[in-house]
């Protein structure tokens, strides 16, 4: 069988927010994005190869190749699942574009959407935008309308993942029949005081989870670290540079969504001819457990924990996750969070360490 990548794709450098915390915001603002025939090319290219992508980094939504795109790949390719990270302007962009209404309608399965705090205010100063909330809701009204699967977003860092947030998010999930996905922040920013604004404690995450499993549903823990300890999961996987990959704006393909500095990239452009056949991130693909987990009984599963956490924290494969309990002294508990998980939850399941949660 020929192996299929889950890609996560950043078609623009352009946005409309200012996140203080964002990921990509270096990265785009040195890369010149390349344009819709590439694009094309690479997929017909590599189709066979392609199981599902999610457009993310950057706001797709603001530029109209974005949907001549989408549409494209569906008429095409229409087993290659697609689906779309949006701050929400994708509903201003297409309520008032009858075309692009009907190609979203048509070609996008799922919607990420970025709605950090539950709180209007709060929510709109931390993304820069004073219209991030009102987006962010107009898109969910929208997705529960035309009955799209949709998912809520948030960045994982202490204020966020305060009970009183935790409850409001979920509120609003439940208005609008949504899901809701944790993403732990990152520490990607050049700048380190932005870093240690927004690293998340090992205490604030474990202390939520607690939260979340007693009052809501924990339907995954798509994290080789936590799903492994944490839950009654099975043998979660490391999925980075080895099942998923990101593709940047300027073509570039990185193992993860969050190793994208000019050090991490790679050598592999979309514009090399037929470039997932070549396609190798070997220091992932052949990474070795580090001999400071040789005693633990999770050697085998969890294998050190999340890649992509261990470069950025670190630089190097050979340390152990920085939020691993047995690093930092915690107990494991020997009841594990039940999950709710009976069929793929999401294209992002399987690209990025990522949480899924429900009412």
């Amino acid at each position: 069988m020929t192996k299929k990548i889950n890609i996560g794709w950043g078609l623009t450098n352009v946005c409309n927010m200012n996140c203080e915390f964002c990921y990509s915001k270096n990265a785009r603002k040195e890369s010149i994005s390349i344009g819709i025939d590439e694009w094309k090319k690479f997929v017909d290219e590599n189709h066979e190869k392609i199981d599902s992508i999610n457009y993310g980094t950057g706001e797709n939504s603001l530029i109209d190749d974005f949907f001549y795109f989408i549409e494209y790949v569906r008429e095409n390719y229409p087993d290659i699942k697609q689906s779309v990270t949006t701050n929400g302007h994708i509903y201003k962009k297409v309520s008032s574009n009858e075309k692009f209404m009907e190609i979203y309608r048509r070609c996008i399965d799922e919607v990420d959407v970025s709605l950090d705090f539950c709180n209007k205010d709060r929510h709109n100063k931390f993304r820069g935008q004073i219209m991030a909330y009102d987006f962010a809701i107009n898109t969910l009204a929208m997705l529960k309308k035309d009955g799209k699967k949709a998912t809520i977003v948030f960045v994982g860092f202490e204020e966020t993942l305060q009970k009183e947030n935790i409850d409001g998010l979920f509120g609003i999930a439940k208005k609008y029949n949504a899901l809701l996905r944790l993403n732990i922040y990152r520490p990607v920013a050049k700048d380190k005081d932005i870093n240690k604004k927004f690293i998340l404690s090992y205490d604030t995450l474990k202390n939520a989870l607690d939260y979340i499993n007693e009052r809501y549903k924990i339907i995954t823990l798509s994290d080789v670290l936590f799903g492994n300890l944490f839950t009654d999961q099975t043998d979660v996987k490391e999925n980075t540079g080895i099942g998923s990959i990101r593709i940047l704006p300027d073509g570039n393909i990185c193992p993860s969504t969050y190793l994208i500095s000019k050090e991490q990239r790679s050598n592999y452009y979309i514009t090399d001819n037929n470039v997932l056949d070549k396609l190798r991130f070997n220091d992932f693909e052949e990474a070795k457990v580090p001999y400071e987990c040789d005693n633990c009984k999770y050697k085998n599963s969890c294998r050190g924990g999340v890649f992509d956490r261990r470069v950025l924290w670190y630089g190097t494969l050979d340390k152990r996750d920085p939020y691993c309990p047995i690093l930092l002294g915690k107990e494991i508990p020997n009841t594990k969070y039940h999950i709710t998980k009976k069929e793929r939850v999401s294209v992002h399941e399987e690209y990025l360490p990522t949480m899924f949660f429900s009412n």
